[in-house]
Order: structure tokens, then sequence, then C-alpha cells
């Protein structure tokens, strides 16, 4: 969450909290949802925004989608998004698993009705070779507008599969083994690694249900959504943790190629 001077030669273990972040987690209420997700790939967090910000997040969700069944590059379509990717808790979150320095990847949003179909079992992880780092690359945040539970078609996930470091194969994806519901309250968040296997169970309840997902990566992978168009005004809006967020505090992908004043601040990122 800052940068600093001295140079690192380290690289800190996959599942250890950084000196500089561990205050953070701790004023945050964080550290047993970073052991949880360490141990069992997700966890649930609680207590992310009021209930009143929830309200407006999934309300713009449905403006937006208008009868459609999810929309992208929602960032540059209202500001309830942006504020929603920087909550304090999530960005704390996001700094422990995929290092000092992340990116934004994605912000989309998903309308779940009555008979929405199964996504099929996979891993975030799908455009990377296996065996998958022993650091986590990618970090999937779903915004739970509306409570997870089973009939209501919550993420499903097979607990312990990041361990594996790899893709689900046909076998496994169809038999579903070990699987549960992702179950919390409106307003919860849930956060799963790259590794995790997932899917969604067949909602079989009436109405809608709402989620937002926030993906977060490690500064050298590529993301899903392009925000350069956007990112002069966004990060003019929002400050510096937008700037980190569209990859403007290190050297990668300048326009006039790497930027070498940001070198250190970069590599020590790469290792924190």
């Amino acid at each position: 969450m800052a940068a600093h001077d001295e140079v690192y030669y380290d690289t800190l273990p996959a599942e250890a909290i950084s000196a500089e972040l561990q205050p953070f987690i701790d004023e945050l209420g964080l550290a047993d949802n970073c052991e949880e997700l360490i141990n069992q790939g997700w966890t649930v967090l609680q207590g992310v925004a009021s209930a009143e910000f929830n309200t407006r997040l999934r309300s713009t969700i449905l403006g937006l989608t208008s009868g459609r069944t999810g929309a992208n590059m929602l960032m540059a379509q209202d500001p309830v998004f942006a504020e929603a990717v920087m909550m304090p808790k999530l960005m704390a979150m996001a700094e422990f698993s995929v290092g000092r320095g992340f990116l934004l990847s994605q912000v989309a949003a998903s309308v779940r009705a009555p008979g929405s179909p199964v996504i099929g079992l996979h891993a975030d992880h799908n455009w990377l070779p296996a065996p998958f780092p022993a650091h986590n690359m990618l970090l999937t945040a779903c915004w739970a507008c509306d409570g997870f539970t089973e009939a209501g078609g919550a993420t499903l996930v097979i607990p312990n599969t990041h361990t594996l470091r790899r893709h689900p194969n046909a076998a496994e994806i169809a038999a579903l083994e070990g699987a549960m519901a992702i179950e919390c309250e409106p307003g919860d968040v849930a956060v799963w690694d790259g590794n995790v296997w997932h899917s969604n169970y067949p909602r079989r309840l009436d109405g809608e249900r709402v989620v937002c997902h926030i993906t977060y990566t490690r500064l050298m992978m590529r993301q899903v959504e392009d925000y350069a168009a956007h990112a002069n005004q966004l990060i003019q809006d929002y400050g510096e943790p937008m700037a980190q967020l569209l990859g403007r505090h290190d050297m990668l992908m300048s326009p006039t190629g790497a930027d070498y004043s940001k070198l250190r601040t970069t590599f020590n990122n790469a290792k924190r």
C-alpha cells in the first residue's frame, strides 16, 4: 500500500503478509479471511460497505443491464463501480493475494433469473498453463448484491482444489465431487483465488440474483478489460489508488516505452 526506497532481494512466500500490509489487515479485521483464502482457496468478506451502498450498486446494475444477463466495462459507466473496486477491504485482500502494485482486471455484472444456465466448473486461471504458479495471479471478488444460497444460484466451489494448481478435467467437471455453495448475506463479497475450481448452481427461486464481479491481477498480467481510453479521467476523479489499479505506478505499458524511473518500485512490488 506504499512505495519504499529499500531494495528487496527476497520474495515473500505466497501465504505471508508483508510488514507494510499487516497494520491494514489488522485494522480491517481481515486476518481470518487471509487464512481462509490460503487454506481453502476462498473466503467471504463482511462489512465491505454500507447497506445503502449495496442498494445503490444493485439498482445501478439493473439499470445498466436493462433486461440483459450482464454487462462489462462498468467502471466507465457509473461512479459506483469505481467506489466498489477501491473499498479498503477489497484493496487489502487484493494486495495480500496478488501482490503490491496489483492491477484492476475486470469490472462486470451478472443478473441471474430463474432457470439461468450453469457456467461450468473451471479455475479463473483459465489462460495460464498448468501447473499454476505458487503465487496467486488472479483474485475474483463477487459482490453479492443479493444473498447467496444454493437454491438462489450461488457460486459453487470445490474447496482445496486451489492446492492442485491445475485445470479440472472432463470427468471432474461432470462429477462435481465435493462441491458446496458459497452462502452469504446481501452486501457480502465472496472472494476466491485463481486456482480454485468453481461454477454456480442453477437458480430455482423467483426474482433475480445480481452480482458485481471485480477481478484484480498481479502487475505483470494482461487485464481482461482495457480502460486506457478512460484512465486519465478516472485517475483525475479518484487519485492515486486508481492510478495504481490502472498501471500508472509501474514501469510497464508506458506509451514511451519502459519507464525506468519506476523500475525499483515495480521490481519491489513484484516481490511483495
